[in-house]
C-alpha cells in the first residue's frame, strides 16, 4: 500500500475551512505529526482524516483545544484496542478447536457472549 504525502497547500486546498493557523496550532499540540519542517511540512493520509475530525470538532460542533485533545486521545485509544483484539482474535483463531471452544464457553459463562 502506497502512503502517498501532501503538503500543507494541498491539506488547505482538500478542507477549505483550514487555515495555517489551525494546522500549526494542531500541529504544536501533538494532533497532526507531519514529516520535514514547518517550511516544507507534509502530511501522511492518516494527518489529512484526521484534519478533517480536527475542524469538523472545531467548526462544526465548537469544541475548545482542550476538549478537541480529550476526544483525539480517546479516539487513538480506541483505534489501538481494536487492533489489539484484532491480534486476540487472530491467535484464538489459529487455536485447536478444543481451546476455540472452551474460550467460547468462557466468554458466554463470563457474559461476554
Amino acid at each position: 500500500m502506497t502512503n502517498l504525502m501532501i503538503g500543507l497547500d494541498e491539506l488547505l486546498r482538500l478542507h477549505g475551512r483550514l487555515t495555517t493557523v489551525h494546522v500549526e496550532r494542531w500541529v504544536a499540540r501533538g494532533l497532526l505529526r507531519p514529516s520535514g519542517g514547518s517550511e516544507s511540512w507534509t502530511f501522511e493520509q492518516i494527518d489529512v482524516a484526521r484534519a478533517r475530525l480536527l475542524a469538523e470538532l472545531v467548526d462544526d460542533i465548537g469544541l475548545d483545544d482542550d476538549t478537541v485533545e480529550a476526544v483525539i486521545a480517546l479516539i487513538d485509544q480506541v483505534h489501538t484496542l481494536r487492533g489489539q483484539l484484532s491480534l486476540l482474535a487472530q491467535a484464538i483463531a489459529e487455536q485447536p478447536p478444543t481451546t476455540r471452544e472452551a474460550i467460547a464457553a468462557a466468554l458466554k459463562r463470563l457474559g461476554g457472549g
